[in-house]
């Protein structure tokens, strides 16, 4: 199967089950596991700019303002910014039909706020200098082409969609786009990051979520985005989505709870009920480092109902 046709399926997929939370977005139970994931995010996002905070230490930091632990100064920095910076993000309303869905003068707040305590990061200021080559060799445009670079991303990417188009192939493209600018002389990834999650708040879905073991996955699919192959990159978002939207259905009462699969993984099916989902052939939620699934699932998989599924 190609990559348009496997992207095609998981996203048929995920307009049917957003489509079917719409009934629940306005409960407690969702707002609570839609703000765990957020928290998530941000750890997973501050781990991936060398904030290596432990969950209880950037708790206490987000909340109280306490920066608990002996990590370096220059983390504490990076996990403040950064979640000032998403909670930007997570105050957005949707765009009503006469505004635009992102603006230029937003991704400039948003390095703002990510990058306020540190001063050599030029907080809400164009990149000055020439950029060394990216991960994936792409070299960025020259610094005085930024404005015109960023001009040029807002007008492609600050109009919601056509109903046809799929909105996260759209956003994936936003991703790989913004990227390849690379407009800030630091903080580029971070702001790629929350810009994707604003798009992705204001069209109705739940944020990327890029944690430790999906880094380098993450990393390859870039560079095939940036060598003009959408497929694995818009993909890896998808999955992302897919498993945020099965997180806030199980938590939201609309479909049967997540529970981990060691608790259905007993005696002699333990190995196998694992192998199923390695195999795609059980479908699971990945939180953190938990496999997490649900009876129904178990039970499709047993009776031979469940069709293999794109891996969450």
């Amino acid at each position: 199967m190609s990559g348009a046709s496997s992207f095609a399926d998981l996203d048929a997929t995920i307009r049917a089950e957003s489509k079917a939370l719409a009934a629940t977005r306005t409960t407690a139970a969702y707002r609570r596991e839609s703000e765990a994931i957020v928290f998530e995010e941000i750890h997973a996002s501050c781990r991936q700019a060398g904030a290596l905070l432990d969950e209880h230490a950037l708790r206490a930091l987000i909340e109280r303002g306490l920066a608990l632990g002996d990590r370096p100064l220059r983390e504490y920095l990076i996990a403040s910014g950064y979640a000032d910076a998403a909670r930007f993000v997570q105050t957005a309303e949707a765009p009503r039909p006469d505004q635009p869905l992102l603006r230029q003068d937003e991704i400039v707040e948003l390095h703002a706020r990510a990058t306020r305590l540190l001063a050599e990061a030029r907080p809400g200021a164009w990149r000055v200098t020439t950029s060394g080559a990216l991960h994936s060799g792409m070299v960025p445009p020259p610094f005085w082409l930024v404005p015109r670079e960023i001009a040029a991303f807002v007008d492609r990417f600050g109009r919601v969609p056509p109903e046809r188009d799929s909105p996260l192939l759209f956003v994936a493209e936003a991703h790989e786009r913004f990227t390849r600018i690379h407009p800030f002389t630091a903080g580029n990834g971070r702001v790629a990051r929350l810009v994707t999650n604003l798009l992705l708040r204001r069209l109705g879905y739940p944020p990327l979520l890029i944690g430790d073991a999906e880094r380098r996955r993450y990393r390859a699919a870039l560079a095939k985005a940036d060598a003009r192959d959408p497929w694995p990159l818009a993909m890896f978002l998808a999955r992302s989505i897919l498993a945020g939207l099965t997180r806030l259905a199980a938590a939201s009462g609309s479909r049967e709870a997540l529970r981990p699969l060691a608790e259905f993984a007993r005696s002699s099916g333990r190995e196998a009920l694992y192998k199923a989902a390695q195999r795609n052939r059980l479908r699971i939620v990945r939180k953190g480092r938990s496999l997490l699934t649900t009876a129904e699932w178990v039970n499709a998989y047993l009776t031979g109902a469940e069709r293999p599924r794109p891996k969450l």
